[in-house]
Formats: structure tokens, sequence, C-alpha cells
């Protein structure tokens, strides 16, 4: 359902990807992981990715959390939509909140480490500060 790699660097040098970015919480922690590529790579970001042609933002949601925490979602709500403009892309990201029953996360390829926090920490990239601060998670 992907695109090849080619036509999709191509597209990134053309136009905005959508995307989701899920704000992970287990009781009263966020799910943070360390990125191995790019966007963000070496950065502690959110879980999140593209979203396919004809496949509904909640749906995204479900695939995206699985194939990268191996976590299954038992709430989710949306919570806003921002752009992550960087420099090898330009993502427009509705991100979501989503509760889980679990905190024993599977690392996928895209991933090198994984924590949980329960407060705001002070070196966290600004879209992480803004997407946390707008969904409540620590409230």
């Amino acid at each position: 359902m992907g695109i090849e790699t080619e036509l999709f660097d191509k597209i990134k040098k053309s136009m905005p990807i959508p995307c989701v970015d899920l704000l992970v919480a287990y009781k009263n922690s966020l799910l943070l992981m360390l990125r191995n590529n790019e966007p963000a790579k070496d950065l502690w970001f959110t879980p999140g990715g593209r979203i396919y042609r004809n496949e509904k933002l909640i749906d995204t949601v479900k695939r995206v959390l699985p194939e990268e925490t191996g976590l299954q979602p038992t709430k989710i709500t949306q919570v806003s939509t921002m752009s992550h403009i960087w420099p090898e892309a330009h993502t427009v990201t509705t991100y979501f909140r989503v509760e889980v029953d679990s905190d024993k996360v599977k690392l996928d390829p895209q991933h090198s480490d994984y924590k949980w926090i329960d407060k705001m920490e002070e070196d966290l990239h600004p879209y992480i500060v803004e997407m946390i601060e707008n969904s409540g998670v620590f409230k």
C-alpha cells in the first residue's frame, strides 16, 4: 500500500505529506520514541505515519499504532492538525491522543528506543510541546 521510494522522494520535494501523529498515553504517561530516520532523526518523537490513499484518519491510527509500537488502542481522540516543516519534508499532521492498556512497547525498525514520560521535559522538540499542550495528556 506504500509508494516506491524514488517517487515518494519526488513528491516530498513538491508538496506536503498528510500524516497522523499519536500521543500514546498509558495512565499518566506519554510514549516517546527515538527515531532512526528523517524527519526528526535522532529525536524523541511520537509514533506516527503517512496516510495512505483511500484510508480514513482513524484507520491510519489503528494501523500505525500496532505497526510502530505493538500496542492496541482502548480510546482514540482526535486533537488537532498542524504543519511540521522539516528541511527534508513538510508534513500536515492530524494528531490524536490514544489511550492504551499496556506500557510494553515492541520497537519497529524506525525506532531505536522508547521512554514513557510523566511531565513536560525541557529538551522536547517544539512540535511535541505543542501537541502535548493541546492534548491535555499531563493535566
